[in-house]
C-alpha cells in the first residue's frame, strides 16, 4: 500500500463523506458513552425476547420518576408499546411502558420516553378470552361544581366525577369493556390509538361493581362473558400403527357449541410418540398420553391416552353430546370414531324422562320430558354389532 492509499483509508475509516464521518463518529461516542456512563443499566429486555443494555436518564419529573429517557445502540430493534422489564438493585422487576420514539435525521444512537408501569391490567375481550396487559393507570376525582348540581335541604351538594386514564400496549378494546382497578369498577368511555402507533390510551368512568360477576380478587370485570372452552375426548384408548400420523379424536367446544380452532397435540413419552417434520408421528410401541390444547391457549387442554402397535388399528367410538339437558329441551348426539363412520347408527334409549325424537344422518335428537321428572338415563349407540353408551342427566330448568 502506497502512502497516498495509507492516508485515504485513516481518513475515511469513518466514512468517504462528512455526514457519513459525522455520524460513524457520533455512534462511536455513543458507544463509549454506554461503556462508561453511571446511568447505564445492564441485561435489560422486553417482554417479545429482546436482551439490551441502556442508558436511563430522568426527565422533567424527577420528583416522581415516572416518565424517564432510554437511550439504546440503533440496531436494537425495540418498538413503541412494548413492556420493558427492569431489574434495579433489591431483585424485583419494574415494568415500563415504552411510549414514544424521538425522531431524528442519522441518528447515532435511539430514543425513547419511558413510562413505569402501575398495574397489571385483566380484561375479558369481545370473543369471550381473558387478556392481561402491564399499563400505567391515572385516576383522579374532580370535585369542581360543574353546574350540573342538585339541592337537599338547601344544601349545594357537588357531583364529583371520577375518572381514570390508561396508557398501555395498543389491543383491540372496545368501548365499554370494564376493568377491575384497586376493587373499583371502571368502563372505558374513549380511546385513542391513532396519535401514537403502537401505543392505545384509554379514557374510563367509575362504573358500579356487579359482586355476582366481578371478581374483585384476581381483578377481572363481567366474568359472566368469559368463554368456556372445554375440550372433548372419548374415554376408550385410542390406538394407532407405528408410522401413522397421530390424530386423535376430540372436539373443542365453546360454551357448549363446537368451534374450529388449531390444536397442538403434545406427547408425554417421546419414545413413543414425536414430532417427525411437523406432525406427530408413532414411532415405536407402547402406551402414552396425548397433551391436546389450542394454539395460542395453552390453558384450555385435555389428556388423550393412545396406544401405539404393529398390528392393524383396532377401531374405538364414543359418543359426542352434552351430559346434561334441561327440562322440555332438546339436544343432538353423534357417534364419533377413530375411523370414519360407514354404516347406519342405531339409537335407543328404555326411559320416560325422554325420547328420541330424530334420527338423520347418523345423528340423534332427544327431547326430554315436561313433567318435572328428573334423573339419569343411558342413550345406546349401535354400530357394526357393537353398542356404545352415554349417561346423560335430565336436569332443571333453572
Amino acid at each position: 500500500m502506497s502512502y497516498l492509499d495509507t492516508y485515504f483509508s485513516r481518513i475515511n475509516h469513518l466514512g468517504e463523506t462528512t455526514a457519513e464521518r459525522v455520524r460513524n463518529s457520533g455512534i462511536r461516542s455513543f458507544q463509549k458513552w454506554l461503556a462508561e456512563s453511571p446511568h447505564t443499566v445492564r441485561h435489560l429486555s422486553v417482554e417479545r425476547g429482546i436482551y439490551f443494555d441502556g442508558i436511563i436518564l430522568t426527565d422533567k419529573d424527577k420528583e416522581y420518576k415516572k416518565i424517564m429517557f432510554l437511550q439504546v445502540a440503533n440496531d436494537i430493534p425495540l418498538l413503541v408499546g412494548d413492556i420493558m422489564n427492569w431489574t434495579i438493585d433489591d431483585g424485583s422487576i419494574e415494568k415500563w411502558i415504552i411510549i414514544q420514539e424521538e425522531k431524528k435525521v442519522n441518528p447515532t444512537y435511539r430514543s425513547f420516553w419511558i413510562v413505569k408501569c402501575n398495574y397489571l391490567l385483566k380484561w375479558i375481550d369481545n370473543l369471550g378470552h381473558l387478556q392481561q396487559s402491564w399499563a400505567y393507570i391515572l385516576s383522579s376525582v374532580d370535585d369542581k361544581i360543574k353546574g350540573n348540581f342538585r339541592t337537599w335541604n338547601s344544601l349545594i351538594t357537588p357531583q364529583p366525577n371520577k375518572y381514570a386514564e390508561i396508557i398501555m400496549p395498543r389491543y383491540p378494546i372496545e368501548r365499554s369493556t370494564n376493568f377491575i382497578v384497586e376493587d373499583e369498577s371502571w368502563t372505558v368511555v374513549e380511546y385513542d390509538h391513532t396519535s401514537v402507533s403502537g401505543v392505545i390510551y384509554l379514557s374510563l368512568t367509575e362504573n358500579k361493581v356487579n359482586l355476582i360477576y366481578d371478581d374483585l380478587m384476581n381483578d377481572i370485570a363481567d366474568t359472566d362473558k368469559l368463554a368456556q372452552y372445554t375440550v372433548v375426548v372419548p374415554a376408550e384408548i385410542q390406538t394407532f400403527n407405528i408410522g401413522d400420523i397421530i390424530a386423535p379424536t376430540c372436539t373443542l367446544t365453546k360454551n357448549g357449541i363446537p368451534v374450529n380452532l388449531e390444536l397442538e397435540f403434545i406427547p408425554i413419552d417421546k419414545t413413543i410418540a414425536k414430532n417427525v417434520n411437523g406432525q406427530l408421528t408413532a414411532i415405536s410401541n407402547g402406551t402414552t398420553n396425548i397433551i391436546v390444547q389450542v394454539k395460542n391457549y395453552p390453558q384450555i387442554q385435555n389428556t388423550i391416552q393412545i396406544t401405539v402397535s404393529d398390528t392393524e388399528t383396532v377401531f374405538s367410538a364414543y359418543i359426542e353430546g352434552v351430559a346434561a339437558i334441561r327440562l322440555d329441551r332438546e339436544a343432538t348426539y353423534e357417534l364419533k370414531g377413530t375411523a370414519e363412520i360407514t354404516d347406519i347408527v342405531n339409537y335407543s334409549i328404555d326411559t320416560t324422562l325422554a325420547s328420541i325424537v330424530k334420527i338423520e344422518n347418523n345423528k340423534c335428537t332427544i327431547h326430554t320430558n315436561d313433567m318435572n321428572v328428573l334423573g339419569d338415563f343411558t342413550l345406546i349407540a349401535t354400530y357394526q354389532g357393537i353398542s356404545y353408551t352415554k349417561v346423560i342427566k335430565v336436569i332443571p330448568l333453572w
